[in-house]
């Protein structure tokens, strides 16, 4: 008898954003880590790094040696090898439901996608107050992006958890700002990526 596949549901997973580094242990899990969820997401694609192989191919041919350990079929063929390139960045694509409160903070220069990427932005005093965010602004000011926040996604459907965790991500888009429809609501596109060496999944045992 086929065994039960535990499900994960698009309700099971909430993305925690945190904008200073996160301190990771061999003994604390990615989900332990961190606190302050973002539920306005949807649309979300993680690709993790990808380890691209190239084929070379070389003069001449070779008889291998008889079928055994290491060596799958006999045979004469073309010399080739395969020569491993440096691997890719994790990725992280997703829409967030437009607001007016930062995705993941309603307090100022927080916890959120916004800040990773604007940082904590100018105070406007006015009644009521803003937080101003602006583009390109390379001095630290306030106005340059952070690059040693965490993103953690979280898995949990009561059976397991899965975690994921982008460790210093570059938030590269804050995108387009659309309406779902003429009575639908409103969301803007996001992604934010990272080194490999800075991409980690962790699945309970």
């Amino acid at each position: 008898m086929a065994g039960t596949i535990s499900h994960i549901h698009a309700r099971n997973v909430a993305l925690y954003v945190d904008n200073s580094a996160v301190t990771y242990g061999a003994s604390v899990s990615i989900d332990q880590a961190t606190n302050g969820s973002i539920f306005q997401v949807k649309n979300m694609t993680i690709t993790p790094p990808i380890g691209e192989v190239e084929k070379i191919d070389c003069w001449g041919s070779d008889s291998l040696d008889t079928i055994g350990a290491g060596v799958p079929a006999s045979g004469t063929f073309q010399h080739q090898t395969l020569v491993e390139k440096s691997w890719s960045m994790g990725r992280v694509t997703f829409t967030l439901i437009f607001s007016h409160d930062e995705a993941g903070s309603t307090t100022p220069a927080g916890e959120s996608v916004e800040v990773l990427f604007h940082n904590a932005g100018i105070d406007i005093a006015d009644s009521p107050a803003f937080t101003r965010y602006n583009y390109g602004d390379m001095l630290d000011t306030g106005d340059d992006r952070i690059l040693v926040g965490n993103l953690i996604f979280v898995w949990n459907n009561g059976s397991g958890i899965v975690n994921c965790g982008m460790a210093s991500p570059i938030v590269t888009r804050m995108g387009d700002i659309k309406p779902t429809g003429a009575d639908g609501h409103w969301e803007q596109d996001c992604e934010a990526v990272c080194l490999a060496q800075d991409f980690i999944l962790e699945k309970e045992d």
